[in-house]
């Protein structure tokens, strides 16, 4: 997980970079002491971990914290368990014990490409960019992962805080060939062909990316909004530019993106 430019953990890393495997929560799970049948402790930690799972996907931190409070009442020695404790205290803003916790869950999970991620967003929203780097890398290299278009994604990201285009393009190109359908990495493509001067290539993966936002329902933020009227105008649509600057002023006045979107219109 990851939480923030100092002070809060981004949405992407919300939307893109917590990879749980889909959760079934049952409407009664009993505990250990329940006499349900199932209360030995490994089926007990399945099921207070699933819990605490749902919860914080859920955005219920206490009782996630409470339901992993049990986990550990039974054992900590598990990797699970310091990856949900990791992503509970990034949410909490606590994130020296975030990065604890990620770094045990790596040494019990045998390097688990899921923690790996999850520590690179931690790391990445803290402005530690080549560290966060290597944690995507190495995510992104197993074959196992399921995330690993998502991976690749935020190491493009990373790689542009560092002033890596041609390689974060190289990343980004990779995620979609991955995954068919990440609107962050079609986005941040786009405008890397646009400052390229490549209109034709910008404006197609523009167009994904306005798709896939669609497909997932999906918000518009100024970035986006802005690169819409940056394409339409380098095209000659001012009508497209006239409807994107109207959405970004609308929604996102007091931006460095609306005032970007202004000095556009004053230069035509």
């Amino acid at each position: 997980m990851n939480r923030a430019y100092a002070n809060s953990w981004p949405a992407f890393a919300l939307r893109c970079a917590i990879l749980f495997h889909a959760l079934v929560l049952t409407a009664c799970v009993s505990s250990p002491n329940g006499g349900s049948g199932r209360a030995t402790g490994e089926v007990a930690m399945r099921d207070y971990l699933a819990l605490a799972k749902g919860y914080f996907e859920a955005g219920d931190l206490a009782s996630a914290r409470h339901h992993l409070d049990n986990v550990r009442a039974i054992s900590s020695r598990q990797a699970e368990y310091h990856h949900v404790a990791a992503l509970i205290a990034a949410a909490e803003n606590d994130f020296e014990l975030a990065e604890r916790h990620f770094r045990h869950g790596l040494r019990l999970g045998r390097n688990d490409a899921a923690i790996r991620n999850n520590l690179g967003v931690l790391l990445h929203s803290l402005g530690r960019n080549r560290e966060a780097a290597e944690q995507f890398r190495a995510a992104a290299a197993d074959a196992r992962y399921q995330g690993r278009g998502h991976a690749l994604e935020n190491l493009g990201r990373s790689l542009l805080r560092q002033q890596r285009q041609v390689a974060a393009r190289q990343a980004f190109a990779a995620a979609l060939r991955q995954d068919g359908e990440l609107p962050l990495a079609a986005l941040e493509l786009s405008l890397l062909h646009l400052r390229d001067g490549n209109l034709d290539a910008a404006r197609r993966l523009y167009g994904d990316y306005l798709n896939f936002a669609q497909r997932q329902r999906l918000p518009h933020g100024p970035k986006a909004l802005l690169a819409g009227a940056r394409i339409a105008s380098q095209s000659g649509n001012i009508g497209e530019v006239e409807e994107f600057g109207s959405i970004l002023g609308k929604l996102y006045p007091a931006t460095a993106e609306f005032r970007a979107y202004l000095e556009l219109i004053d230069e035509e």
